[in-house]
């Protein structure tokens, strides 16, 4: 898959998964950052196969902000589940 042509088709497919992605983060989904996370991942292969050092980099920097967004979530989600649920277990 050296056609750059194809590439545009393949990374604005995995687009469409960032953006529902984001759109679930917009609704407090913490899982919303793995799909995400998934789209952001095609941008780092092209980087790599058409040797575009500035992209590697971008997509490194953006892979690491959207794996820590999704374990901070995670956590909070977590924690969150909890606090909601303390007054059913101090009642029981």
């Amino acid at each position: 898959m050296h056609n750059e042509a194809t590439w545009t088709w393949v990374l604005l497919g995995f687009e469409f998964v960032g953006i529902t992605g984001m759109w679930l983060v917009g609704a407090r989904k913490w899982w919303g950052w793995g799909m995400v996370l998934t789209g952001s991942a095609p941008w780092l292969a092209y980087a790599i196969v058409f040797n575009k050092p500035g992209f590697i980099v971008m997509s490194l920097i953006w892979i690491t902000t959207h794996s820590r967004n999704m374990i901070v979530w995670r956590k909070h989600a977590s924690v969150t589940t909890i606090a909601d649920r303390a007054p059913e277990l101090i009642a029981a």
